[in-house]
């Protein structure tokens, strides 16, 4: 029997068709076990067999929220220890105090700047605590603004007006017209700053322990309990201090 060469040719091209499409799904085959073998490998090596795109996720929003409250706390602290600060330049009524130093040069200046900030401090402060939301935070503003309500006249004498939300509003004109008697009387000694330092010396402590609590959980890429669970924290307010 005679075979035409259209048909020889044919068979030979379907054979080879045949053999090359065999060949392309075996290397496709070895191809997805080898990338099955690899992935379960690396799975096996970090402890655990499953990897999903969600977990990825999840662990960024866990490294940004715990940035986040980093964050939030060394604010908190800061504005705190910054009341304390004021508040002790302010509180010195013996000798050579800025008291003393204003009345010999006749210059109030230096005890209006620090009246100042320390009104700056201590609303940022407020506003931290306002934030946080805690029960213990809660119960230091309430503090807080129990104490600015009691003072609401004598810092009215230099000029500070407290809102209903316990904050204080500075009338510069006024506050650079008290003498330095009225300054002393309000701003010297036990008065509403000191008490207000006092708390937040609490403010400070506390917040430094939850900045380190939230530091020491940050995650790591060498830390198993983090390469697949996602975390939450509070996601409120970096280490450098935007209200400063």
């Amino acid at each position: 029997m005679r075979v035409t060469r259209n048909y020889r040719d044919g068979m030979v091209n379907f054979k080879k068709t045949s053999k090359n499409s065999q060949m392309s799904l075996l290397q496709s085959a070895l191809s997805r076990n080898s990338s099955s073998s690899r992935a379960n490998r690396l799975a096996s090596l970090l402890g655990n067999s499953k990897t999903t795109g969600t977990n990825s996720l999840g662990n960024r929003n866990f490294v940004t929220s715990s940035a986040k409250s980093q964050k939030f706390y060394f604010d908190m602290q800061y504005h705190a220890n910054q009341v304390g600060e004021y508040a002790d330049a302010l509180k010195s009524t013996e000798k050579d105090s800025i008291y003393d130093k204003a009345r010999e040069s006749g210059n109030t200046d230096q005890i209006v700047s620090n009246v100042k900030s320390f009104v700056n401090q201590y609303n940022s402060m407020l506003e931290d605590l306002e934030e946080s939301g805690t029960k213990s935070d809660a119960l230091i503003l309430t503090q807080l603004s129990g104490m600015s309500r009691t003072a609401e006249r004598d810092l009215a004498l230099t000029g500070i007006t407290r809102k209903s939300d316990g904050t204080l509003v500075v009338d510069e004109k006024k506050l650079e017209a008290a003498d330095v008697d009225t300054l002393e009387k309000v701003w010297g000694g036990k008065g509403f700053s000191t008490k207000a330092a006092a708390k937040a010396g609490t403010v400070a402590a506390t917040a430094e322990r939850n900045f380190e609590a939230e530091k020491s959980s940050t995650y790591s890429p060498f830390d198993r309990t983090n390469l697949f669970g996602s975390g939450s924290s509070r996601s409120s307010g970096s280490y450098f201090n935007y209200r400063r």
